[in-house]
């Protein structure tokens, strides 16, 4: 392959890769059309896939010492089970009560807000300061509290929306099951169907985006896992409302590089400042420590070195399939410009 394509034209090479950028611009733009539906259904499928892409060196240790493939799978449900029997008894009542209680004191929450922007905007205006920038502060403020408020009432619907979701996730475990159960059958049915002089390239891509992909997810994972858990114990101890609904939002916004720790700190932020301005300013040193020993100590710890990208370069990917797709955009952006990558650098030798 790599003899047949060095010995092509030029032309023909640049007319080959328009013809390709053509045919991968109309698939996104079909995909964005209909991104709603897509997302809606591919979702469990997407989740059972990455699990199953999780435990699976966990089945194949578990072959290694002679245990059969339906056994391990077997013992990994029954601890999954275990798992979420224990969720289910000490998180989600936990979790559905702070829930109602923020829906309950939601209204109360946007009043003080409107109630310490308007002190703000009397605090000014003592000032003399000329109309024009004087008029330009209070719209500015009053969008504020709007955004502010719309962000509120969303993070509420948001978590709603995410428990509603649970039927449809229920069919999570089946999938994973058969993920599990016919992984080599899977791969070997996508290896015939490539072609026999392609098969090289498409194994060696294959295994360098096993290794980067594979230690990334699941390192990202621990990572946030590990944040979450330390904001909801350090949250318990300074007595900050909806310290379960507010520390999850932290570990999973925390999926997201650069910009994710930044969203997961604001309902925290002025959750605290609603209580009052010493909270506020104790939740702000905790983040910022968490924040620290995470960059410091645990995601070097777990992943290890850095995925090698420039931060304007994620920070592009994640407006972009931010815009496109929303939040699972923002999740998914980085494991793919992380295979797009591999896949350009198998395809300059070519």
């Amino acid at each position: 392959m790599t003899n047949k394509l060095a010995r092509m034209p030029r032309w023909q090479k640049i007319g080959a890769f328009a013809v390709l950028g053509v045919l991968l611009l109309l698939l996104l733009i079909g995909i964005y059309r209909y991104r709603s539906s897509l997302l809606l259904v591919a979702l469990p499928f997407v989740i059972s896939l990455v699990l199953a892409y999780l435990l699976s060196p966990l089945v194949l240790l578990m072959e290694q010492r002679r245990i059969s493939r339906k056994v391990a799978i077997a013992v990994i449900y029954l601890l999954f089970a275990l798992f979420i029997f224990i969720a289910w008894v000490r998180v989600v009542p936990l979790l559905a009560v702070e829930l109602q209680s923020l829906g309950s004191e939601l209204p109360g929450y946007l009043e003080q807000l409107q109630n310490i922007i308007s002190r703000f905007q009397d605090s000014y205006r003592q000032f003399n300061l000329p109309s024009n920038i004087r008029e330009m502060m209070d719209k500015n403020l009053d969008g504020l509290g709007d955004l502010f408020s719309a962000r509120l009432e969303r993070l509420y619907q948001s978590a709603v929306e995410v428990i509603g979701c649970t039927l449809l996730l229920l069919l999570v475990p089946v999938l994973t099951y058969y993920f599990l159960r016919d992984e080599q059958n899977l791969k070997r049915a996508l290896i015939r169907r490539v072609p026999g002089k392609y098969r090289h390239s498409f194994l060696a891509i294959a295994r360098d985006i096993n290794c980067s992909l594979g230690a990334f997810l699941r390192g990202s994972l621990l990572v946030s896992f590990a944040v979450g858990l330390l904001t909801y114990i350090c949250f318990l101890i300074i007595r900050l409302d909806f310290p379960l609904v507010l520390a999850g939002i932290t570990g999973i916004m925390n999926l997201i590089p650069i910009i994710g720790p930044v969203i997961g700190a604001l309902p925290a932020l002025l959750i605290a400042l609603l209580q009052s301005p010493f909270q506020a300013l104790k939740v702000t040193l905790i983040l910022v420590i968490i924040q620290q020993v995470e960059a410091q100590l645990i995601y070097p710890l777990i992943i290890g070195r850095s995925i090698g990208f420039h931060p304007l370069t994620i920070i592009f990917a994640l407006l972009l399939a931010g815009k496109l797709f929303g939040f699972m955009g923002l999740i998914l952006a980085l494991p793919v410009i992380i295979v797009f990558r591999i896949f350009f650098r198998h395809l300059k030798f070519y």
